[in-house]
């Protein structure tokens, strides 16, 4: 399964967090556990490529990530697992990564995270906000805002970030912050 994603993403202090949380109406909150993988010359990062497997209480997904145009326009590419499973080979990421030119045999886990997540539909698009812990015992939190109309979702977020004093600088991915906290694997 292919689709298309359009995020825009800021990092939190646990203050703008718990601020976040009580200003929408969020589902319940969902656990989820990421691997990170690449090949040991880092061939997926070379080609701006991020590649996961994602498990849930009661299933899992492996999604290859490929930068697509421009303001954060991605293509995930993703394949349903069962619940527990690892790195699956064949299906569309497997095909997609055979593509190009990367074999299935390099890759290997290169770092872990655990995220509770929360979501709020929004007008403006998905309202996402994570707490995420990596192996060395760190968190940190992180507001998305997965759009479908990028001006209408950056007027949105433009207004959080000034409503919950959030910053405007770039922010490190997710595949990095787990590298950076992580034990060499």
């Amino acid at each position: 399964m292919s689709t298309r994603e359009q995020e825009l993403k800021a990092p939190l202090t646990a203050a703008q967090a718990q601020a976040i949380e009580a200003a929408f109406a969020f589902d319940a909150p969902f656990s989820q556990t990421n691997s990170y993988y690449d090949t040991q010359t880092g061939a997926l990062a070379a080609a701006g490529l991020g590649l996961r497997v994602r498990r849930f209480a009661d299933s899992a997904e492996q999604t290859l990530k490929v930068p697509t145009g421009p303001n954060r326009l991605l293509t995930e590419i993703t394949d349903p697992l069962p619940a527990g499973a690892g790195l699956t080979p064949g299906g569309s990421v497997a095909a997609a990564l055979a593509a190009r030119g990367i074999a299935w045999s390099a890759l290997g886990v290169i770092a872990t995270a655990t995220t509770t997540r929360r979501l709020s539909r929004q007008a403006a698009g998905l309202l996402t906000l994570d707490r995420t812990c990596y192996p060395n015992q760190t968190q940190d939190f992180e507001l998305e805002l997965e759009v479908q109309d990028f001006a209408a979702g950056m007027k949105f977020f433009m207004e959080l970030r000034r409503r919950f004093g959030l910053s405007d600088g770039p922010v490190t991915n997710k595949v990095t912050r787990a590298i950076r906290n992580s034990p060499k694997l």
